[in-house]
């Protein structure tokens, strides 16, 4: 059963929604949904965490797919979903993904409204991602390279090829903890984000090229918390503290 909690933050509320393992064909429209809903004003900001029932790739909405990427997920029966945010492809279902639908506080409070850039929210959630993977004892910074091109076909078409400026990596070994991705609007954005939590269990050299280096070991349960205390903070940070916290099944 999807777990249920709410973060009181001084009239807003961060919504956690932990759907547990749910299909490949239902959690990118699950994630849009979630946008679209809190565009119209129906909900409030929430993030959705979830694994996938069976590997499957997601690949950003302006990518070009390399065929090698294409003919090796045909082959191993390995479905390709469009995500509604950009970046690169990244393969799933040994992962954990976040769904993050928000706004940030000076949007929140301006009489007027101005259109978001994907590099001002990045910017605004970082502290609150590196700040979760160090509360479960992982020291993180964020990457240090250009964002890839969707359209190059350089790096296999996969996002965790490339440690951009909007990922977080391992402060120490250089490895990419998190891959992100954003879709912005005048009336709030979605970041989804996929976290490794083992090694795939399909071929990843077979698919884009090039073997993926094991993740560190994360607590999954301390993780999600961590996330959702540190998020919290970021969209509505005049939260207090962690008795605010009610939660329901």
């Amino acid at each position: 059963m999807a777990g249920r909690s709410g973060l009181s933050a001084g009239g807003s509320c961060l919504r956690l929604l932990k759907e547990g393992v749910c299909p490949p064909e239902v959690n990118m429209g699950r994630d849009l949904a979630l946008f679209e809903a809190f565009e119209r004003g129906e909900i409030p900001p929430t993030l959705r965490v979830y694994e996938w029932a069976s590997p499957a790739i997601t690949y950003g909405y302006a990518q070009r797919l390399p065929h090698r990427l294409i003919q090796t997920a045909q082959e191993l029966g390995i479905p390709l979903f469009r995500r509604p945010t950009g970046g690169k492809a990244v393969l799933h279902g040994h992962d954990l993904t976040l769904a993050l639908v928000g706004d940030l506080p000076h949007q929140q409070e301006a009489d007027f409204r101005t259109r978001l850039y994907p590099r001002q929210v990045y910017l605004w959630l970082a502290p609150a991602l590196v700040e979760a993977f160090r509360q479960v004892g992982i020291p993180a910074r964020l990457g240090n390279a250009p964002a890839p091109d969707p359209l190059s076909l350089d790096d296999g078409g996969d996002c965790f090829a490339t440690p951009a400026h909007t990922d977080i990596v391992h402060a120490e070994t250089g490895v990419k903890l998190m891959g992100c991705a954003l879709r912005v609007s005048e009336r709030g954005f979605l970041m989804q984000a996929s976290i490794p939590l083992r090694l795939p269990v399909v071929p990843v050299e077979a698919i884009f090229g090039h073997p993926h280096p094991p993740p560190p070991p994360l607590p999954k349960e301390a993780l999600i918390r961590a996330f959702f205390s540190c998020l919290a903070r970021a969209i509505a940070p005049q939260s207090t503290s962690a008795s605010d916290v009610a939660k329901s099944s």
